[in-house]
């Protein structure tokens, strides 16, 4: 398979991911969401938005204006880059980017669901010509979620880091962002270049940032291998130092991609933020329609999603 495949292939992954993450998006009580799933044949995944199974427990229900089969906040902020590369010859042209970020995000924009602290913060700044760079200081998912757009538009190119890195602090202008940034943004290029899971996780690990590391590499060695059981030790929150440790250790024990998102989901709290880099990693290691690729079903229950197959393919050069 080629190269373009598995990016595409990669894309799909996280916008299907963060879809099927929707409707128990911030529930922590993993209870509820084991007697949920019973419900729904036994699967976390595309669980309708339904506000009773967020009451009486720790939870927020966020997404009331979303509609099922559409994206969370991750989701829209991986589709509006991708949308802005392809209408710049695939070129990061921050002014413009920050004027659709605006226009989408902002008051009266095309997006109705959650901000999040990122966002309203960085909308804050734009409206105060706060621009280089516009995001805020916040350690959260969010400096994750448009990686994998931006480095698949620049892979091979001198420019490729300095534009993951313009990317991530256009909204979460911070330190151990960046340094989580840089991490997924070198897995992603290793499983994507065709190196195997497992290796590509020991290497991104032993390649992060001295500040970031040692949770990494606790998370591929821990004797724990419910995914479940692993959250209680570094938390569900939105976080990186929390998801993204949660997330090495889901790919690390689950064997296909299927396994990975209900495993991500049944583990509470942010999954949406880490359905991102899940999903991105093992679309492209596992492919589509396989028997251990994205389920054809599923994407079928995201919303547009031959345009959206289209556009993954147009940035990548899939055909």
């Amino acid at each position: 398979m080629s190269q373009q495949a598995f990016k595409a292939h990669s894309l799909l992954g996280a916008f299907v991911a963060d879809a099927a993450s929707l409707g128990l998006h911030w529930l922590y009580d993993v209870d509820r969401i084991h007697h949920v799933t019973q419900e729904h044949d036994d699967s976390a995944a595309f669980v309708p938005l339904t506000p009773s199974y967020f009451e009486g427990v720790p939870a927020y229900f966020a997404h009331a204006n979303r509609q099922d089969g559409q994206f969370t906040q991750y989701g829209e902020n991986l589709h509006l880059v991708l949308k802005h590369l392809l209408a710049h010859n695939k070129h990061l042209k921050m002014e413009e980017f920050q004027q659709a970020f605006t226009a989408h995000f902002g008051a009266g924009g095309t997006y109705n669901g959650y901000i999040d602290r990122p966002t309203r913060g960085t909308l804050e700044n734009i409206a105060n010509e706060k621009l280089t760079p516009s995001g805020v200081d916040d350690d959260q998912l969010p400096a994750l979620s448009r990686i994998p757009a931006v480095l698949f538009a620049y892979e091979q190119s001198e420019q490729m880091q300095d534009q993951v890195e313009a990317i991530i602090r256009s909204t979460n202008d911070n330190e151990e962002s960046v340094a989580y940034g840089f991490m997924f943004a070198d897995l992603l290029d290793r499983v994507v270049n065709g190196e195997d899971l497992q290796s590509s996780l020991s290497a991104a690990a032993d390649a992060a940032h001295p500040d970031i590391q040692e949770k990494l590499l606790a998370a591929l060695s821990a004797s724990e291998t419910d995914p479940v059981a692993y959250s209680e030790s570094t938390g569900r929150a939105c976080h990186l130092g929390m998801g993204v440790p949660l997330s090495f250790h889901i790919l690390k024990n689950t064997g296909s991609y299927r396994e990975a998102i209900e495993a991500n989901i049944l583990a509470g709290g942010d999954s949406a933020g880490r359905s991102i880099l899940i999903g991105a990693v093992l679309g492209a290691v596992h492919g589509l329609n396989t028997n251990k690729g994205i389920p054809l079903s599923w994407i079928l229950k995201v919303r547009n999603n031959a345009e959206l197959w289209q556009e993954c393919c147009d940035l990548t050069g899939h055909n």
